[in-house]
């Protein structure tokens, strides 16, 4: 299980309420808020994460510049995507999926070819 806080004291302070003021989609695990006024984004892992933030900012090009709901939808990604956990994931994941295609061509160079 993977918990992202979003501090009280960012560029916008973001509660669980605003979560249904904005009509904002929920976390594959939801969101809980501490005690601390901090509210945390719960999920199964880490592609979850980055897919969540990837739909937030195909929100964002749908939502017109002066609405407020556009600063939050960027904030929300940006702490997310600023994640020490996300940013090792991506960073890993990036480099085990240039590994593996590598490895998949040069297996498939050396492998012989059935003779029919």
């Amino acid at each position: 299980m993977l918990r992202i806080n979003i501090p009280p004291t960012g560029p916008t302070k973001l509660t669980s309420a605003d979560f249904k003021n904005y009509h904002l989609p929920l976390p594959s695990k939801g969101i809980k808020q501490r005690k601390n006024n901090e509210t945390e984004l719960i999920f199964d892992n880490e592609f979850e994460a980055v897919v969540y933030a990837d739909q937030l900012e195909e929100i964002v090009t749908t939502v017109s510049k002066s609405s407020p709901l556009k600063n939050i939808l960027r904030d929300l990604v940006t702490t997310i995507r600023n994640d020490d956990t996300i940013r090792n994931y991506l960073e890993y994941s990036t480099i085990y999926q240039w590994l593996k295609n590598k490895v998949t061509i040069i297996r498939s160079a050396i492998k012989p070819s059935p003779i029919s």
